[in-house]
């Protein structure tokens, strides 16, 4: 008996959305409503799968974020939308204005329009710890988790000049609260003398 290659699926529809998390979702379930043929690809990998639990989001506060997603999911498909597992990995445009986005394994999906919903990716500092414990006791937001810091022993690193905008956020959950600057973060930057100012022990790494 001859082996045969598994066969490639085509499937059409009125728009393909690229990414399965809260914003994909979100957008898919509009279409749903306004009766637009949708299918969702999900790579099942969203950016806050390390944390335990979501907070600050009205109605749902410190829900897992794979229940909500879960919901939100059913939420799709209750108006008709499909959300299929898989990673897209090329969208092209035919002659006839379709676009075909080509999915790992061969599979495809051609649809009138394609919505990018792919998210962040959070790049960690090369840290010995830091990966393993993203999400719970090393944190980046002080709105997401911050509340559940309070008045804790806060460390935050910053590695990055944009990274001393949190910095009076998250001085207001703790006084137990240093910063380590990292490279790329000048300690003459004007905004430490505001933070010295209030009683912050800088170090530099």
């Amino acid at each position: 008996m001859s082996a045969h290659a598994p066969r490639s699926i085509e499937r059409h529809c009125d728009v393909a959305v690229i990414g399965g998390s809260a914003a994909g979702l979100a957008a898919a379930l509009q279409l749903g409503r306004q009766r637009r043929s949708v299918i969702v690809v999900d790579s099942g990998e969203p950016r806050n799968a390390p944390a335990a639990h979501m907070h600050s989001y009205l109605g749902h506060e410190g829900l897992p974020p794979a229940q909500l997603a879960g919901i939100a999911r059913d939420e799709v498909r209750s108006h008709g939308g499909e959300v299929v597992p898989g990673r897209a990995v090329e969208v092209t445009r035919a002659g006839d204005g379709h676009f075909r986005v080509l999915l790992i394994g061969g599979h495809a999906i051609v649809a009138r329009r394609v919505l990018a919903a792919t998210g962040l990716v959070d790049l960690l500092p090369d840290i010995e710890g830091v990966s393993e414990h993203w999400g719970r006791d090393v944190i980046h937001c002080p709105f997401c988790h911050g509340y559940e810091a309070r008045d804790r022993r806060i460390v935050q690193l910053v590695t990055h000049p944009m990274g001393l905008h949190s910095a009076p956020l998250f001085r207001q959950l703790s006084d137990r609260y240093s910063m380590v600057l990292h490279d790329g973060v000048e300690s003459g930057d004007p905004e430490l003398d505001v933070m010295r100012a209030a009683g912050v022990h800088f170090v530099d790494a």
